[in-house]
């Protein structure tokens, strides 16, 4: 295995480096433009095209098989331990949760309001869903790493096949000032919501089709425009789930501290960030990196080499002395707990895979007993006595 992963990073990684960017061979580059464009054809197919009857390798879900495949290369070559686990459990789920489930064992979600048509599990995108509710839930205690971090499609396509375009990432003063863009996106989501959980008529209709092709069609522009702008440009600049969940960044728990007697200056934090985020000069202003644009991937905390950034949460009000309040090396979360994390704690990832293989035979048992064809109540509790 050690033989393997040494070729597999000589051939496809920059040697010996961990989270820093590096830059891969033009056949490399080429590899992954070729599956973006697979991708985006698979979902053209699916919507307007019709071709060979939608199969998996040539509709929504080729997307979702695409990550698994490039995941597996990104999760052998990844360096970082922790990076390396956070691949594994996005891969995972995107394959699971996203492809695997909603494609063999497909079910409608409870939903409050009237969307325009069912929503399949999982709904997170869709307000007034089950899933939609939960994972605000959880951004709210956790940040919005718990999504964007570890179990989003959107990240993970860029995560994985777009990795070869990180050392292209914008950088510096201007590229952060665009940010505030991507709220333009979000204001049009707000209005979708309102749309989705009002009745639906004509207007609506229109309106739900409308931002349905405002989200699309960006989405897959920016990754043929990866060359150019980086793997993360639709994250950054035009995503308006992130920037809803980039909101519960700032008034939940989730934040990062920054310790400045610590910091040497090295800029190995700004290096890795793919959000281009300024996180020491954040740091000297506030103690702290708690902005919307952070979705909590971890490398600045892991790779800085003092130990200046650590992780806090709700975790750390409910239990205040599991960390802190001066972080120093072996504090909770931290560089060096987050990296003995990822290399020794065999029983979470027993759990995670344990769980996993739960929810399929859940979803099976389920959809047998529903039936996606049947209208789905509208709370929870009268889906589940619909059973009976």
């Amino acid at each position: 295995m050690t033989g393997r992963r040494t070729f597999v990073t000589r051939i496809l990684a920059p040697s010996k480096q961990r989270s820093l960017p590096g830059r891969y061979a033009l056949w490399v580059q080429g590899l992954s433009m070729a599956a973006f464009a697979w991708a985006f054809l698979g979902w053209l197919n699916e919507t307007w095209l019709f071709w060979w009857d939608s199969p998996v390798w040539f509709n929504r879900y080729t997307e979702y098989v695409l990550i698994l495949c490039f995941g597996l290369w990104r999760i052998a070559a990844e360096h970082n331990p922790y990076t390396r686990r956070r691949l594994v459990v996005l891969v995972a789920c995107v394959a699971v949760l996203w492809g695997l489930i909603p494609w063999q064992f497909p079910f409608f979600e409870p939903y409050v309001g009237y969307p325009g048509r069912q929503p399949e599990f999982p709904s997170l995108h869709t307000p007034g869903t089950l899933t939609f509710f939960l994972v605000l839930a959880a951004v709210l205690l956790f940040g919005r790493r718990v999504i964007c971090g570890w179990n989003c499609p959107c990240v993970g396509i860029r995560e994985t096949v777009g990795f070869p375009f990180r050392h292209v990432t914008p950088r510096g003063r201007w590229a952060w000032r665009l940010r505030h863009t991507k709220w333009i996106f979000f204001t049009l989501y707000v209005g979708a919501g309102v749309v989705l959980l009002s009745p639906l008529n004509s207007w609506s209709e229109a309106y739900l089709g409308f931002f349905g092709l405002v989200v699309v069609l960006p989405y897959f522009a920016t990754l043929f425009l990866s060359p150019l702008t980086g793997n993360r440009s639709y994250c950054r600049y035009l995503c308006p789930f992130g920037a809803t969940f980039g909101l519960l960044n700032k008034v939940g728990f989730y934040r990062i501290d920054y310790d400045e007697r610590t910091c040497t200056d090295c800029g190995t934090c700004l290096q890795v960030c793919d959000m281009g985020i300024p996180v020491v000069e954040l740091g000297r202003r506030s103690g702290k990196v708690d902005v919307a644009d952070c979705m909590g991937c971890g490398r600045c905390v892991t790779e800085c080499p003092t130990g200046s950034l650590v992780f806090r949460d709700v975790r750390d009000v409910v239990m205040p002395g599991s960390t802190r309040d001066v972080i120093a090396p072996g504090s909770t979360r931290d560089r060096s707990h987050l990296r003995r994390w990822a290399t020794s704690d065999r029983l979470q990832a027993g759990a995670f895979a344990a769980a996993l293989m739960v929810a399929v035979a859940g979803a099976a048992w389920y959809s047998a007993a529903v039936g996606t064809p049947a209208e789905l109540a509208t709370d929870l509790g009268a889906s589940l006595c619909r059973i009976h």
